[in-house]
């Protein structure tokens, strides 16, 4: 499995990458994630993807037709404008969420989102990736939601992975070997 940013070279490529990920966050993301999130990623472009607290990752493996994506993670101002992460239905539970999640602290130093008390995996994902609780809140709508934090310093890498098997490509996103799947 490798753990990159999204980069295409023309703006044609980018508009295809792009639709693939949105429909794949949409597709296996949940429905319970906000509405706003997934209109602040349909709006983001290259640059805005350049910005301080932003950050587009993708999780692939090898596939017959070249790289099959099985995982993404948007952040938006670390997490305080716009959260999404999902993983493929197929290859959940191999810590491939929690690898991006770790990525995407070491990437952007920290993350602070909000996530709702009923998505009960996304917590658990984000406490396996070493962000902690630090509040709660109620929306208008009355859906109550717990503020998660996290940086760097406290990063938490998922199980199954050897730091040994941590490997670098372009951009300093951690690269994991096939290790989770051994």
């Amino acid at each position: 499995m490798q753990i990159s940013s999204m980069r295409a070279t023309t703006p044609n490529e980018w508009s295809r990458q792009h639709a693939r990920v949105l429909r794949f966050l949409f597709e296996y993301g949940g429905k319970q994630a906000m509405r706003e999130d997934y209109l602040q990623l349909a709006r983001a472009d290259g640059p805005d993807l350049q910005q301080p607290g932003n950050s587009l990752l993708l999780a692939t493996v090898r596939g017959e037709a070249g790289p099959t994506l099985i995982g993404a993670s948007f952040v938006a101002d670390y997490g305080r404008d716009a959260f999404l992460i999902a993983v493929h239905p197929l290859y959940r539970r191999k810590g491939i969420g929690s690898a991006l999640l770790s990525s995407q602290l070491e990437r952007l130093g920290k993350i602070e989102t909000r996530v709702g008390l009923n998505q009960i995996s996304l917590l658990n994902l984000c406490f396996k990736a070493g962000l902690t609780a630090s509040s709660l809140s109620k929306e208008p709508t009355g859906r109550i939601l717990l503020s998660l934090e996290g940086n760097a310093k406290n990063l938490v890498r998922p199980r199954g992975l050897h730091p040994k098997k941590v490997k670098y490509c372009a951009g300093s996103c951690p690269r994991y070997s096939d290790a989770l799947f051994e």
